[in-house]
C-alpha cells in the first residue's frame, strides 16, 4: 500500500529562510504548521505586527525632497526609493541604504 506524505513549506521571497512541516497525517501537518509559522517568524526577525508609531519610524525620508520614501521590490530584493521628480523633470535617484 502506498503511503501519502503531506508537506507544507513556508519560505521568504528571497529564499533565504524556509520551514517545512512534513507528516503522513493531514491533521498533524495542520498542527505542525502553527509551530512552523512561529519558527519562520523568528528566523526572518519580522514580528507578526508592529505598533503604528514604530512603522512610521521605520520609513526613511529622502534628504533631497524631504518626502517619505516608498518600499520597492526589485530583482535583487526590497529597497527604499524616492518617488519625487527633480527640478529638471527626471526622477530622483536617491536610494536609502
Amino acid at each position: 500500500m502506498a503511503q501519502i506524505t503531506y508537506q507544507v513549506t513556508l519560505s521568504t521571497d528571497d529564499g533565504k529562510f524556509a520551514v517545512t512541516a512534513q507528516t503522513g497525517d493531514p491533521q498533524s501537518v495542520k498542527r505542525a504548521l502553527a509551530g512552523a509559522r512561529q519558527i519562520y517568524d523568528e528566523l526572518t526577525g519580522e514580528p507578526q505586527s508592529k505598533p503604528k508609531e514604530q512603522i512610521q519610524e521605520d520609513i526613511p525620508v529622502c534628504p533631497e525632497h524631504n518626502q517619505p520614501m516608498v518600499k520597492q521590490r526589485g530583482k535583487y530584493g526590497t529597497f527604499w526609493s524616492c518617488h519625487q521628480k527633480n527640478a529638471d523633470g527626471g526622477w530622483c535617484t536617491y536610494k536609502a541604504q
